[in-house]
């Protein structure tokens, strides 16, 4: 039996009508959906399963350990804080730092006190976060010192209080300390507050084909169901291997390499863990070196990031200096792995095989698995969805389904999708059709039902897992008084997948160069955003039959000539 087939029949078992997580229809805003008939009402009901893990350990960072009830228990401490400050149900409360206890307990406090989590990416520049904030309208920030000094400035022209965890020397009557405020309460309990299955849990801003982030609104029904679908593949993944799904022995640990502002990050490995009883090992940043030591310290079972992370282990010199044995999963999410480095990992230790997802912010992270001989067998899929929780089609412009074999969008539906994009009806409505995502990519499925991506619909370029708009870094550019146009696009590269490339044509005698332009952009461009190539004309640059910039075929040239 296959990976796939394992795979299907543990999860229809699992998930039948006297299963745990067995799964019944339900209409919701006229749409039917396969929903986990047992599921918490909301996530708040589902963090108190960090009561029954107790001492188990949870949170490490260097030598900071917390389990999951002292983590629950902060996180409650702060939810008291959040009412303290005004915060009530619906209000936004966003949380601006690297991977850090703090960050966790910032997000699960806020949940319980009703508010809805809104992670910004730590990687933000001032301008950046001005708008989401804006955006949002998010009353509190809990920030590291390093994303303070961004946004600390826009206090003087936007209504929200900033929380600080860490030394940080500026004042403002609304700059309050994140230590003391933690340390005022004792509470081991959260507020009361009444939270519905369809009441707003997360917004999570993601770069589409815009100029802006769009912030993606999830209900606490789908980043339950987001959850719960990840941990019963979890589940469904060690049968396949041969295991007892959740037998007692080791508790497995997960090294968190991904930011927590991504869905990724957030919901596959952070939530998830909440319900696997999983020991989390957190990374700032990532650097292979490090990780391997993690991995050989805390014996970390399962290691899940852009596939960046996974080919710079599997291309580490010292590799064979670390004891990597504990490894079992080595999994890819945000960017697509290589084909061509699927048989290595598989052979690089003998005990761990490499898996990939395919899922969106607005899924809440899950769409299609593939894993095993499948995955050895066809390294450029993005595998099957576990049905009945997730449906996944191939679509033409009109909505029909394509036959086998033919291109057209994926569009995805589930009961984790996202409820839309806040304050963008006209985007919500173009990306949803009758409870159907069309996710912007162009994929085709294969006559045995695995699904691929071949194309993007979507103008953008994913460097090293993230989401850039081309639009957004063209805006940028163009809004420098020295260029008179230019245009962005995605180079392939071996490490990171893509990254940013720019054709421009600056003003006649102006003297703008790469280094003084980057420069300037500095102030309004997150740095992975920043073109890390950069070609000037010194004329207009070519355009296509309907006057549009040929972008096309500057890329096409610039491939060619080894950019």
């Amino acid at each position: 039996m296959s990976f796939i087939d394992h795979f299907e029949a543990f999860i229809a078992a699992a998930t039948a009508p006297e299963a745990d997580l067995a799964v019944d229809r339900e209409t919701i805003d006229g749409v039917e959906y396969a929903v986990f008939a047992k599921a918490p009402d909301s996530l708040r009901d589902l963090f108190g399963m960090m009561l029954q893990h107790d001492d188990l350990p949870f949170l490490v960072e260097n030598d900071m350990r917390m389990s999951f009830r002292q983590t629950y228990e902060a996180s409650a401490r702060f939810a008291h804080v959040l009412v303290e400050l005004g915060i009530q149900k619906g209000d936004k409360v966003a949380i601006s730092m690297r991977n850090r206890p703090e960050w966790v307990i910032g997000f699960i406090g806020a949940l319980l006190a009703g508010a809805v989590a809104t992670p910004l990416n730590s990687w933000w520049g001032t301008e950046e976060i001005a708008y989401a904030i804006e955006d949002s309208g998010a009353k509190i920030i809990l920030a590291d010192p390093r994303r303070a000094k961004n946004i600390a400035p826009l206090l003087g022209t936007q209504d929200f209080t900033l929380i600080v965890s860490g030394e940080f020397d500026h004042t403002h009557p609304r700059l309050l300390d994140y230590d003391a405020l933690l340390a005022s309460r004792n509470e081991t309990t959260p507020p009361e507050v009444d939270i519905d299955p369809e009441d707003d849990a997360t917004l999570m801003y993601t770069s589409g084909s815009t100029g802006h982030p769009k912030g993606a609104v999830s209900t606490n029904r789908g980043v339950i169901t987001g959850i719960l679908g990840y941990a019963l593949m979890g589940l469904a993944m060690q049968s396949a291997r041969g295991e007892i799904p959740g037998k007692d022995g080791p508790q497995p640990i997960v090294l968190q390499t991904i930011p927590l502002f991504h869905v990724t990050g957030c919901v596959v490995i952070f939530l998830v863990s909440i319900v696997a009883a999983r020991k989390m090992i957190l990374m700032r940043k990532w650097d292979v070196n490090v990780a391997m030591r993690l991995i050989e310290k805390e014996r970390v079972t399962s290691l899940t990031g852009v596939p960046t992370m996974t080919a710079d282990l599997m291309n580490a010199p010292n590799r064979d200096d670390y004891d990597l044995s504990s490894l079992n999963d080595l999994g890819a999410g945000g960017a697509a792995r290589p084909p061509d480095q699927v048989k290595p990992l598989d052979d690089m230790l003998e005990q761990a095989k490499p898996l990939a997802g395919y899922g969106l912010t607005e899924t809440n992270g899950i769409g299609s698995i593939i894993a095993g001989d499948d995955y050895l067998a066809r390294p450029s899929s993005i595998g099957k969805p576990p049905r009945p929780i997730v449906e996944m089609q191939i679509r033409d412009p009109q909505g029909n389904e394509v036959p086998m074999g033919e291109r057209g969008e994926i569009c995805i539906k589930s009961a984790a999708n996202i409820r839309g994009y806040w304050n963008q009806p006209d985007a919500t409505a173009e990306a949803f059709k009758d409870g159907w995502l069309c996710t912007g990519d162009v994929g085709i499925k294969d006559e045995d039902g695995y699904f691929y991506v071949v194309d993007r619909i979507k103008d953008i370029i994913i460097r090293g897992g993230e989401n850039i708009a081309t639009l957004e870094v063209e805006a940028a550019i163009c809004a420098h008084p020295d260029v008179l146009e230019a245009t962005v696009f995605g180079l392939p590269h071996a490490r990171l997948g893509e990254v940013v490339a720019s054709v421009i044509y600056a003003r006649p005698d102006s003297g703008l160069d790469a280094q003084k332009l980057m420069a300037d952009l500095a102030a309004h461009l997150a740095a992975f955003k920043t073109p890390s190539i950069m070609v000037f004309h010194d004329e207009a640059l070519p355009r296509i039959a309907s006057g549009k910039i040929a972008k096309k075929a500057l890329r096409e040239a610039m491939i060619a000539e080894g950019a």
